[in-house]
């Protein structure tokens, strides 16, 4: 995990040479499961925050610094997470010559502690130039498989999100 951490630093600092952001927003995630391996699938809002630096002028990486999960009681109550855990993506851009960038997000990530997790992300955005920040619309799917020692048969949950707030770039 440190050495992840040290290479999503290391990427932000030569990214800022390009015009590295910060983005704030809010997220809407649709019928994901409640907890791993839960049946019951919820909805709920989310407000999010992350750093997108670009690695060459069609590559950007993008590392979630910060998620609040807003969930009633019921199915399980709010609930946080800080840096890694949050997401790290890569996103493909298409610059176009116009104020629109769409961009492609994609992530993949793989873990293990008695059985094993595996999510990918995949979805497609856009950013607008608003002057001195950007816009920014996303939506996707995540796909989770989860097979735990504790389960006879792997799960499968597919899962959509729609994002959208404000990037406000950092330079040097």
């Amino acid at each position: 995990m440190k050495k992840l951490f040290f290479i999503a630093i290391t990427l932000c600092f030569f990214g800022s040479l390009y015009g590295a952001s910060i983005g704030i927003g809010a997220q809407y995630t649709i019928n994901a499961p409640r907890a791993l391996g839960d049946t019951v699938n919820i909805s709920y809002p989310s407000v999010v925050a992350d750093v997108m630096a670009p690695i060459l002028p069609i590559l950007g990486a993008r590392m979630g610094l910060a998620e609040y999960n807003i969930i009633s009681e019921d199915d399980g109550g709010n609930n946080y997470k800080f840096g890694l855990s949050v997401y790290g993506d890569i996103c493909l851009m298409l610059p176009l010559p116009s104020q629109f960038m769409p961009y492609v997000p994609i992530g993949i990530v793989y873990g293990g502690n008695g059985g094993s997790t595996l999510h990918f992300k995949a979805g497609v955005g856009s950013m607008m130039n608003l002057g001195t920040f950007h816009g920014f619309l996303e939506g996707g799917v995540h796909f989770m498989n989860v097979d735990l020692e504790t389960m006879e048969e792997s799960e499968s949950d597919t899962y959509f999100y729609v994002q959208g707030g404000v990037r406000v770039p950092i330079g040097m």
